[in-house]
């Protein structure tokens, strides 16, 4: 069953990325950066979902590698996709210096942590978790902290958007997966379903974009066109 789980949460977040990828012509090749994050999203579940065919071993170990690379360099570039998003509803204040440096200094300082702690320090162990066979890594002690970090930013960002342009559901997204991570300490595929309604709460936000940017035109062409 909860194989069947991560398999079922894998497709949903690969349907999330192709539609996402199909909004490139809307809202540009942010598209694609949400696309290729759903990818990698999607392949964690899958490799969790194929454990119990492929069982313990080195091949079982090498499909289970690339996950902890997906996530030591995807999460957090879930920061400035989300702030280029927020800045685009209409929240300019994300845009000054003062806010963009430290962004970005906090997005590579999250980056140098999950490759210390998912590449560097990688050592995989087998784990039973229900019927999925997966590797885990003894490495890592102590929380997540480029994914927990990653996700406080991201509401943070989304209770900006509540605010500023009105927008409530990349907080809603944001608190879910806070919520899920922490549930998921108990039941394994709760986190990986919080990542799946971020991603689908990011895809929301693509749509608003779009149409807000849609509309913004629509109004310069008709102040254009009166004068």
């Amino acid at each position: 069953m909860t194989s069947a789980i991560f398999a079922l949460i894998g497709v949903g977040i690969l349907v999330v990325g192709v539609l996402a990828f199909r909004m490139r012509w809307r809202v540009g090749e942010i598209a694609s950066a949400v696309a290729v994050i759903c990818l990698g999203l999607a392949y964690d579940n899958f490799a969790v979902a194929v454990g119990r065919f492929v069982g313990y071993g080195d091949a079982l170990m090498a499909i289970n590698v690339p996950r902890y690379w997906i996530h030591a360099f995807f999460v957090p570039l879930l920061i400035p996709i989300a702030g280029v998003l927020v800045y685009r509803l209409g929240v300019k204040q994300i845009g000054t210096r003062n806010v963009v440096i430290p962004g970005l200094l906090l997005v590579a300082m999250l980056e140098v942590i999950g490759i210390i702690t998912d590449i560097v320090r990688l050592d995989l162990e087998p784990e039973n978790a229900g019927d999925a066979l997966r590797y885990v890594n003894a490495g890592a002690s102590g929380p997540p902290i480029a994914s927990v970090v990653t996700v406080l930013a991201l509401i943070v960002l989304g209770g900006m958007a509540a605010r500023y342009s009105y927008f409530k559901w990349l907080l809603v997204g944001a608190l879910a997966m806070l919520f899920a991570a922490a549930a998921g300490t108990a039941v394994l595929w709760l986190g990986n379903l919080g990542e799946l309604i971020l991603m689908i709460t990011l895809l929301a936000t693509m749509a608003k974009v779009a149409d807000r940017e849609a509309d913004l035109r629509l109004e310069a062409a008709a102040t254009e066109g009166n004068r």
